[in-house]
């Protein structure tokens, strides 16, 4: 499954190499996390559709990250609720991610329960930017309340999920076992995207 090596990929500079490594060695491993999902996503009430990052529109520079987002659309992903599971050149993310593309985005996330959101485990992070690997802070209260009140601009965007950096321990678990943690993961997460996709 994911292993320390995958952030390889990143040490080339070109666009057609980096590409091709992503291609190769990423997203066939994106695909095995595909299916072992379905199971969990089909305990919504409507179907879910995987959209692994093609990076078409790039023609000079190398992509700096790369995942498989999970939204209720065929068509995309980005104007809905997602969820996004990728990596960025030292880190793995697992995100629910509400983007300022998203319509509806303000309603949306001022008619999510607060206290939902808190029953979340407590490693897991918030964050305010998906362009920035940096935006996340650990998920507390205070810091939740922060990001909402960021939300009347019309850039804003918002973040819940899981990150393992490179050279967690996370990496040296046996693909059964790193399967596990993801599915629990976005099982944890699937509570708060239910509810953002039923307003």
């Amino acid at each position: 499954m994911y292993e320390d090596q995958d952030f390889r990929v990143f040490e080339d500079q070109t666009l057609p190499g980096r590409l091709g490594k992503i291609r190769e060695q990423i997203d066939p491993k994106f695909m095995v996390t595909v299916a072992d999902l379905q199971p969990v996503f089909a305990t919504l009430a409507v179907p879910i559709y995987d959209h692994v990052s093609k990076h078409l529109r790039r023609t000079k520079n190398p992509p700096t990250d790369t995942w498989v987002a999970f939204s209720t659309s065929r068509r995309g992903y980005k104007m809905l609720p997602h969820l996004e599971i990728g990596f960025w050149d030292d880190r793995f993310f697992i995100w629910l991610a509400v983007l300022q593309e998203a319509k509806n985005r303000q309603a949306l996330l001022s008619s999510l329960k607060e206290d939902l959101v808190m029953t979340l485990p407590n490693d897991f992070e918030c964050g305010g930017d998906h362009t920035d690997k940096d935006s996340g802070v650990p998920l507390t209260r205070e810091a939740y309340q922060a990001l909402m009140a960021t939300q009347t601009d019309r850039h804003a965007e918002w973040q819940v999920g899981r990150q393992f950096h490179r050279g967690d321990a996370f990496f040296t678990l046996t693909p059964e076992a790193q399967a596990a943690t993801i599915r629990e993961i976005v099982t944890a997460l699937l509570p708060v995207y239910d509810q953002l996709i039923r307003i």
